[in-house]
């Protein structure tokens, strides 16, 4: 997936940029606010981004393209 343009690295805060543990294996995994999610290094499951904000999706000419990729990682993690 492109780098989502409506996002501003300029402005983003500290906590922009944050862990997790994997939910299979317990590895940390650094998201990004703008990341949809990551593959994790330990066990290459696809973890979905807890924080993400999907509000851009209803104005971006991009937002259904980002939702179908979104919505194929979590049917995947289920």
């Amino acid at each position: 997936m492109s780098h989502c343009p409506g996002q501003d690295q300029q402005m983003w805060k500290p906590e922009d940029i944050f862990t997790i543990q994997c939910p299979s294996c317990g590895y940390e995994i650094e998201f990004w606010k703008d990341d949809p999610f990551r593959v994790c290094k330990q066990c290459n499951r696809e973890v979905c981004n807890p924080k993400m904000n999907l509000g851009c999706a209803k104005w971006c000419k991009h937002g259904d393209e980002c939702l179908d990729t979104i919505n194929k990682v979590m049917e995947d993690n289920d």
